[in-house]
């Protein structure tokens, strides 16, 4: 009798219920729906996680970009702490010529004074004998 229903495209399921589908169709429809519903709960929880991540990566880049202006920041520092060091120097040994032309010159003068000193000391010393 069932494939007299079969034929007209009706079927007898397993508790002997009136089916138009067949009920192998209808297990395996049932079962794909099952595992479409598993796929798409996996799907959600796998874009869960995706969002998850991204939000790490995100904070992780403002940190990266944080540290790198620091980076930056203090790179300039040490950039404008070297010129002025230079800076310095240049000026000390500015300093350093003046102070030793100076020093040149109070060495000519000290020369030219006990220069002065020895002559005067001779005409003093002349004098004396001469009286």
């Amino acid at each position: 009798m069932s494939e007299e229903f079969g034929k007209s495209g009706l079927y007898i399921d397993d508790l002997y219920t009136l089916r138009v589908i067949d009920p192998e169709v209808a297990n395996e429809t049932n079962e794909l729906k099952d595992e479409c519903e598993r796929f798409t709960e996996k799907l959600t929880d796998f874009r869960r996680i995706i969002d998850q991540f991204a939000n790490i990566v995100e904070v992780f880049a403002a940190e990266v970009d944080q540290e790198k202006m620091r980076a930056v920041g203090v790179q300039n520092m040490l950039k404008t702490f070297s010129k002025q060091r230079e800076s310095e120097q240049q000026q000390i040994q500015s300093e350093i010529i003046e102070k030793m032309v100076e020093l040149d010159k109070l060495k000519i003068e000290y020369q030219y004074l006990q220069r002065i000193e020895s002559e005067q000391q001779e005409m003093i010393d002349n004098f004396y004998q001469h009286q």
